[in-house]
């Protein structure tokens, strides 16, 4: 009896605390041309400029054409892009954050477009802009900024995508000739799903195993002309068009396969390693690893875009769903937005957007900043945050399109045709699980983050003690869990080793150890972007102008909780939170949905999709307006 009476009144307890923890909701201050400004803080004119330019009937959305028409309009949009000059392939060294800004403008009007221009400028121009010199700056950079070179990137092999050292192309130097001779010695060795190939494309950054006097030194770049300047084969050179796809349809993928086709010696990205004319080999940086680590460090303004891509489709799709959400009724006038159900779908994906679009600014300040000791934390920053934008990209559209019931299917209201295209982001410019392993490499390779050990756990009861949104509590959570499971996974990598004999046996038990625990190796890279994404969402909280600091604060808020009530398992577990805390923690987030959603359709969470400034042009979707009117 005993215990059946402190039962029903835990029960009692636990009832009081999920009803009575919810506060009444106060409408949050939203200052939305503030907010822009806040959010959008380099080329306001230039992207503004694009914005503009797109109204062009050419870049209005057609759902009724073919392949082959798509793909042509794709290519004439380009066309008519490049000759505005908004941008040039240049700025990729020089002005990234520019580069950068042009080509996210045209994700909005189609991504398609964006990733053809994408492929061409920064894989293709950008690779050779990185790892070329002056020489293959002056014979294909104009070309590329004027589209007379139409380009493409030749990494990926139908046998080899995430290992790239892995690569069986091979360019094999002529010394009599002065020429690399680039061959494909299998069908696996082919180059596949290479962008802009299928149909236009005319120069390949070639990625080749190079040997030089039978001496093999690792992957490097090659240009190839693989089409002449009226659209023809180059001698050699066998194209497969990959036809129909899941999405992008606008961008005409293709297969490319090498027989003994022959590069001038010139044609090697040389700013790294070089051949002479007798076949001396000679390079800055001595070993092959590290020069194919400088080769692919390139990709890394690719994993910007692509992460920016994935938030900005995320902007979109929420700015519609949120809009509508709180606008169309049912049952009586009551909005659909005003139900927890919607609330719990739409709401946290607008903060986790909010925190990424800000880290992304932080990565893009590194870059432009142009040091080189920012280059580790650059490479890591935009691998995790490259798996995290696109990642949440998926949930926040697939839930963005549920809400939406029937009118999120209809292809007029931009969420399914957007996500269709976008899908292919979380493996493409590197597989998010691999991404996430390169950000839980990092730590593991940081001894003075290994010389701390297991963190302390810290005390239960925070969180039901009223502190659900002390910003210090809510980092310090995120915090032991990056620290935690690193430690976890770090001593079972040094048990395996210090159980095997000998350095060699050493490694490959710590790797083995590595592999068996490659769930929570993801585990890891989620932690510490999340760890960051919400450090750095602070951070921009106090350099915002202060009117703009309570919705800022509250999303923050929002993002930390979230991620912790994902994690929710681990931090019980763990002992790091109660049973109190896991109940305050819902009271916590139901407050901030009803601070967002309080005031209508003018609401704070509409006003700060409104902040994102998405033209109503690029917008498109009838329900974003007037659902009446679809």
């Amino acid at each position: 009896m005993a215990s059946a009476g402190v039962a029903s009144e835990r029960l009692q307890v636990l009832s009081r605390q999920l009803t009575a923890g919810i506060a009444t909701p106060t409408n949050l201050p939203v200052n939305v041309v503030e907010l822009r400004n806040f959010l959008i803080h380099d080329n306001k004119e230039m992207r503004e400029a694009i914005f503009d330019f797109l109204k062009d009937d050419l870049y209005k959305p057609n759902h009724y054409q073919g392949l082959m028409e798509f793909r042509e309009q794709t290519l004439q949009r380009l066309k008519k892009f490049v000759v505005q000059k908004f941008f040039s392939v240049r700025d990729y060294t020089n002005d990234p954050r520019r580069f950068i800004a042009a080509l996210e403008c045209l994700m909005y009007a189609d991504y398609s477009l964006a990733i053809k221009a994408g492929v061409h400028f920064t894989l293709c121009g950008g690779t050779i802009a990185k790892l070329g010199t002056a020489y293959h700056h002056a014979k294909y950079l104009p070309g590329i900024d004027d589209l007379t070179l139409p380009g493409c990137f030749g990494m990926t092999e139908l046998g080899h995508g995430s290992n790239v050292m892995g690569i069986e192309t091979t360019a094999v130097y002529d010394k009599a000739a002065q020429q690399f001779v680039i061959n494909t010695p299998n069908d696996e060795a082919s180059k596949y799903w290479i962008g802009g190939s299928g149909q236009h494309g005319k120069v390949c950054a070639v990625f080749a195993q190079l040997t030089v006097n039978g001496q093999w030194q690792g992957p490097h770049v090659f240009v190839v002309r693989i089409r002449d300047d009226s659209g023809r084969l180059m001698p050699g050179v066998r194209i497969a068009d990959q036809g129909p796809k899941m999405g992008l349809n606008g961008v005409d993928n293709g297969r490319i396969w090498f027989d003994s086709v022959r590069v001038a010696r010139e044609d090697m990205l040389d700013a790294f390693a070089s051949v002479s004319p007798d076949g001396t080999y000679s390079s800055s940086i001595p070993s092959v690893s590290q020069r194919f680590g400088t080769v692919v460090g390139g990709l890394t303004t690719g994993r910007v875009l692509i992460a920016a891509g994935g938030v900005d489709a995320a902007k979109v799709a929420l700015t519609i769903a949120i809009r509508y959400g709180c606008s169309r009724t049912q049952f009586g006038d009551r909005p659909i937005m005003d139900y927890v159900t919607h609330q719990a779908r739409l709401l946290p994906p607008l903060a986790q957007t909010y925190a990424l679009h800000l880290a992304l600014g932080h990565l893009k300040g590194l870059m432009a900043a142009k040091r080189p000791a920012d280059a580790k934390a650059i490479h890591v920053l935009s691998s995790g945050l490259k798996a995290a934008a696109t990642w949440g990209r998926v949930e926040a559209m697939q839930d963005c399109r549920e809400c939406c019931g029937g009118m999120g299917f209809l292809s007029a209201n931009k969420i399914g045709p957007l996500m269709t295209d976008m899908n292919v982001d979380v493996t493409f410019e590197g597989d998010n699980t691999v991404m996430m392993q390169q950000v839980a490499r990092s730590l593991l390779e940081d001894k003075s983050m290994l010389a701390r050990g297991a963190p302390a756990v810290p005390a239960p009861g925070a969180l039901a003690a009223g502190r659900a949104t002390c910003s210090r509590t809510l980092q310090s959570l995120l915090g032991f869990r990056e620290s935690a499971l690193t430690a976890q996974v770090a001593g079972e990598m040094a048990a395996a080793a210090a159980r095997a004999e000998g350095a060699a046996a050493k490694a490959t038990a710590s790797a083995a150890a590595f592999d068996r625990q490659l769930d929570v190796v993801v585990s890891i890279g989620w932690a510490s972007v999340e760890r960051f994404c919400h450090e750095n969402f602070l951070k921009e909280v106090e350099r915002a102008p202060v009117s703009l600091r309570p919705a800022l604060a509250s999303l923050a808020q929002l993002y930390a909780l979230s991620r912790i009530q994902r994690s929710l398992a681990f931090y019980l577990t763990t002992g790091a939170l109660n049973r109190d805390d896991a109940v305050a923690l819902r009271a916590a987030t139901a407050n901030l949905y009803g601070s967002l959603t309080a005031g209508g359709p003018r609401c704070a969470a509409v006003q700060l999709c409104d902040a994102f400034g998405i033209p109503d042009h690029l917008l498109q979707a009838p329900i974003a307006f007037d659902w009446r009117k679809v």
